[in-house]
């Protein structure tokens, strides 16, 4: 199975290993996780944003160039419902370059292929991991709240590059090259759709608008990218990440691996951290990706770090 070589590259039980750890050892278990992360000298990273002012940003990704649209206005608002997704975080960069690239955790152990599903909670208004990994699979379902809508399709009009680059067969070179909004509508393996953790329901309804997915009901694969720093949110997170998780009894294969739940983040807050891994290990076995495997500036040393997850439900270590 695919799910065996994901588990051999982690090369490490799960944080918890055993739905019979009493209460006490679990309690032990997510303490000393935390305290490894955070005990650490962390660099400084403020609240973690790449440029909180500017209407645009520009970055430049595996060697392609990208130019983000984003509203400092409505982060600096009294929008009910948050306004964190109105602007880049330094991790997501970051994280679409490690998780789009062939040598990645999830490419080497075939949990991801030109076959896969994905989707992404929390995307905010940049859509860079979807853009970055949607040319290495089949059909990449971007999800936030509404707000976000408007400035998702934008920046995936304006950035949808056809180039060799966009599936690791080489760099850009030169002017980078951008679809019209028309174009990339035609061909488009990468969507946007509203969800919100705490209002709606996670149903195979979220696959309709991917093309070429008939008879598809699930994910093989569920990203999220610095999404925990409210303590009220992590409940509804981990909830819907696990109703995702269990689409995947809906599919006909029933040999089919688990969808694997991928969590990266900032280390801004001992407790928020703590207290999201006590809510994710009641669901998910979970493990940390080891260093190892991971580029230099998404180790926990540079102040991220990124989780795996395998619903309880769904897998027996």
């Amino acid at each position: 199975m695919k799910l065996e070589k994901l588990l051999q590259a982690l090369g490490q039980q799960p944080i918890e290993s055993s739905e019979e750890v009493c209460q006490l050892t679990r309690l032990l278990c997510r303490q000393l996780e935390t305290f490894e992360l955070f005990a650490q000298e962390l660099p400084s990273q403020n609240l973690g944003f790449v440029d909180s002012k500017a209407s645009t940003v520009e970055l430049t990704i595996a060697g392609r160039d990208f130019t983000i649209h984003q509203s400092p206005g409505v982060l600096s608002s009294n929008r009910a419902g948050g306004t964190t997704g109105a602007v880049v975080w330094k991790v997501t960069p970051l994280f679409a370059e490690w998780i789009s690239s062939a040598s990645s955790l999830l490419f080497q152990s075939e949990i991801l292929s030109s076959n896969s599903l994905v989707l992404e909670l929390g995307c905010g208004i940049s859509a860079l991991v979807g853009l970055c990994l949607a040319p290495r699979v089949k059909g990449y379902v971007l999800t936030d709240q509404p707000y976000v809508a408007k400035f998702v399709e934008q920046n995936v009009a304006e950035n949808a590059h056809i180039s060799a680059s966009s599936t690791g067969k080489g760099k850009a070179k030169g002017k980078k090259t951008k679809a019209t909004a028309a174009s990339h509508s035609k061909d488009n393996n990468v969507v946007f759709t509203p969800l919100d953790w705490e209002t709606d329901e996670a149903t195979p309804s979220l696959l309709t608008d991917l093309p070429d997915t008939a008879g598809r009901k699930s994910f093989d694969a569920i990203i999220a990218c610095d999404c925990i720093y409210n303590e009220a949110l992590i409940d509804p997170l981990v909830s819907t990440c696990a109703d995702i998780c269990r689409l995947r009894t809906q599919e006909s294969d029933t040999e089919a691996d688990p969808t694997i739940c991928v969590v990266a983040q900032q280390l801004r807050d001992d407790q928020v951290f703590e207290g999201w891994l006590a809510r994710f290990m009641e669901s998910f076995h979970t493990w940390r990706a080891p260093d190892e495997l991971l580029p230099n500036g998404l180790k926990p040393s540079s102040g991220f770090v990124v989780h795996i997850g395998i619903l309880k439900e769904a897998y027996t270590p």
